[in-house]
């Protein structure tokens, strides 16, 4: 690694976020150290003292320090729920894996660190900076203006070739020979993702989001400045007719050439998992607006549970999925097709593998994974399910997907089909889509983000504090019914004044 990327990881970790907290608002502060850091750190490492400062190190732990030194309230405030079950299981989860193999519980302490970096902290961040509408849809801004800032690098590498990252960083994040970076006749931009096909959920993710709010007409114009710097103006309510102060809009632009910009750039971002979980999810929320059913997002949802499922369920019955997906395949391309069916091979003796130690898993170390009797290493494992099966066993992979997909199942549970494609639920129902395309992607892909790790956890914070506000509104109506009913007893036995006779 070059000198700058040491000088990016440490300057990050002990300059950038700090100084994001002490002049930007405290929620912009913690969302943007999160999203810029992991847009632009490299995918290196060093070690001080006793802490390996990673990509994924310098974009959560830092940030959770800096909330607890410079808005330690937010935790004061946090309540737990039982929604946040499941991102608890999957964190701790790996320990019992280690100890069930009797790999240590040191090994078991490493693992669960590494999933509270990548995993635990930014689901922290999202949970504790979500609290309302308000705060949903800055998440959602956050996500559309982390496209906004990668259109530049994108664009040169689409005319270059995808080398930022080794030029300014001193290495390559992937290789594959080479063949992974150009698709359909020119060049697949990674920029600082690991690979172009992570790149190109985050551009298909936020694409969605913008087009999204766009269409339910939750934005307009769009901010060029974060909430807490625009300033306050005094305003009258129409109704009561009383001056009240609210946040200023301050300086914004046309917000339809960027939904358009940001289409075109996904599409030139030549990703095939970025269109089709991103048709994906145009379809799923375009007929839950037609038909005004919840079903279609629901089923989205489902998919990584079905699939999996599916996968599971070839071990032990005589099913087979894996001949018409790749005869459909083949129908429009016969590389896609091949490379398909390997996928599937080399996933049947992974299961295999796996469910020979099904709640738990095998631990780390390459134990999922198979080898002849010469130790040489017979599987390729892309799929993360597929991973996580391997490793962390039933429990793992439960977990892991609930940690993602449970939000979207309790906003829709809470809230009608109407309600989520309003303006004000735009952004949520919007983030819920994200959720399950990059759930969805985690079927054929193993490329972690903490981004869509904190939208989950945001989904849950503004549910968890919708309901404790919803509790306390029919408190405060109870006890107001109290009162007047209090009062009206009072009167009616009021004894009547005397009159003049």
């Amino acid at each position: 690694m070059t000198p700058q990327g040491y000088i990016a990881l440490l300057g990050w970790f002990f300059v950038g976020v700090p100084a994001l907290f002490l002049f930007l608002p405290k929620r912009t502060a913690a969302f943007s150290g999160l999203v810029i850091g992991w847009l632009f750190l490299p995918w290196g490492h060093f070690q001080v003292g006793p802490l390996d400062i990673t990509r994924n190190v310098a974009v959560s732990l830092n940030v959770v320090l800096c909330i607890a030194v410079f808005d330690p309230m937010r935790f004061v405030r946090l309540r737990p729920s039982w929604f946040d079950l499941p991102i608890v299981v999957w964190c701790i989860s790996p320990f019992f894996t280690s100890i069930s193999n009797d790999l240590g519980a040191y090994d078991g302490g490493a693992v669960v660190q590494s999933q509270l970096y990548i995993w635990g902290l930014p689901y922290l961040i999202g949970r504790v900076y979500v609290t309302d509408l308000a705060s949903i849809r800055h998440l959602a801004m956050v996500f559309i203006f982390a496209a906004i800032l990668y259109v530049p690098f994108i664009l040169w590498e689409i005319r270059f070739s995808p080398r930022l990252h080794e030029a300014i960083y001193g290495f390559k994040t992937y290789d594959h020979g080479g063949t992974a970076t150009r698709r359909f006749g020119g060049w697949r931009p990674l920029v600082f993702q690991r690979h172009g096909l992570m790149l190109g959920v985050l551009m298909a993710s936020s694409t969605l989001l913008a087009c999204w709010l766009w269409f339910t007409k939750s934005v307009r114009v769009f901010p060029l400045m974060p909430p807490g710097m625009r300033g306050r103006q005094v305003v009258q309510d129409p109704e009561s007719g009383r001056a009240r102060v609210i946040d200023a809009v301050g300086p914004t632009m046309v917000f339809w050439p960027i939904v358009v910009g940001l289409l075109g750039i996904f599409v030139l971002c030549r990703a095939l998992n970025g269109l089709l979980v991103f048709a994906l999810a145009c379809g799923a929320l375009g007929v839950m607006r037609v038909l005004k059913l919840r079903i279609p997002l629901v089923g989205f949802a489902l998919i990584p549970f079905l699939f999996a499922g599916a996968r599971i369920a070839q071990q032990y019955t005589t099913l087979n999925f894996d001949e018409p997906m790749v005869e459909a395949v083949a129908k429009l391309d016969e590389d896609r097709a091949g490379s398909i069916a390997f996928r599937f091979e080399n996933e049947q003796m992974l299961t295999e593998k796996a469910l020979e130690r099904p709640m738990l898993g095998w631990g780390g170390w390459g134990r999922n994974r198979v080898y002849d009797d010469d130790d040489n290493d017979l599987t390729v494992t892309d799929g993360y399910w597929v991973i996580t099966l391997g490793q962390n066993g039933f429990v793992g992979l439960i977990a892991s997907f609930l940690t993602l997909l449970v939000p979207v199942f309790l906003l829709l549970k809470r809230h009608d089909a109407e309600t989520l494609f309003s303006p004000q639920y735009a952004a949520a129902s919007g983030l819920a889509a994200v959720l399950c395309m990059y759930a969805v992607d985690c079927l054929p892909n193993s490329m972690l983000n903490p981004m869509y790790v904190m939208a989950a956890g945001g989904l849950i914070g503004l549910l968890v504090n919708e309901k404790s506000m919803k509790r306390t509104r029919a408190l405060q109506g109870s006890y107001s019914r109290d009162l007047r009913a209090r009062a009206v007893r009072g009167h009616s036995l009021a004894p009547a004044k005397p009159g003049n006779s």
